[in-house]
């Protein structure tokens, strides 16, 4: 969306969803912000969608932001609860469950504790059990072996403009290999 305008439109029209109970307008005004690249009030309005019981979704997103600093304050510690509970949630998608499962593994890694491991490993399994989770696979490998791993950090299908590939040192810069 790179028309500013037909953003605040539809952020206003999203909002008049809202306060009529359509349950997935505050997401989709968190989306609309990322879009607009104003990521401070992606991360807010994604926080209140998490706050609502029925969309797990949305932790992925409030922790992916607090670990990567996108749009508040790094917080490795709330990054870590939210992936958590993402995983943990209901109402959250096998697709985000498995994006999540990543995310936290890798935030474990970085922990430096060696007795995350084992617990990483296990959650990259569950990520890269049904085969469509390529890096999840790629990390559980480098696991295994002396040398430290290259971790890749972006998001599953969020283009690079939005942030989704900004933080991964593997793919940030044009020409690079894609994520395997």
């Amino acid at each position: 969306m790179r028309d500013p305008h037909r953003g605040r439109l539809a952020i206003w029209k999203l909002k008049i969803k809202l306060r009529v109970g359509d349950s997935t307008a505050s997401n989709n005004i968190a989306a609309t912000y990322r879009e607009l690249v104003n990521f401070h009030r992606a991360f807010h309005w994604w926080r209140r969608t998490a706050e609502s019981p029925y969309d797990g979704d949305a932790w992925l997103e409030v922790g992916y932001c607090l670990y990567y600093g996108i749009g508040t304050r790094r917080d490795r510690a709330a990054a870590i609860r939210a992936y958590r509970r993402a995983i943990k949630t209901y109402y959250t998608t096998e697709y985000d469950r498995e994006e999540a499962q990543y995310h936290l593994a890798v935030a474990l890694l970085e922990g430096g504790a060696t007795r995350y491991r084992r617990k990483a490993a296990q959650l990259l399994n569950q990520a890269a059990d049904d085969g469509d989770y390529p890096q999840a696979t790629d990390l559980l490998r480098q696991l295994g072996q002396t040398a430290p791993p290259r971790i890749c950090r972006c998001r599953r299908g969020l283009a690079r403009r939005l942030g989704g590939k900004a933080q991964c040192p593997l793919h940030r810069a044009s020409g690079m290999a894609r994520p395997v």
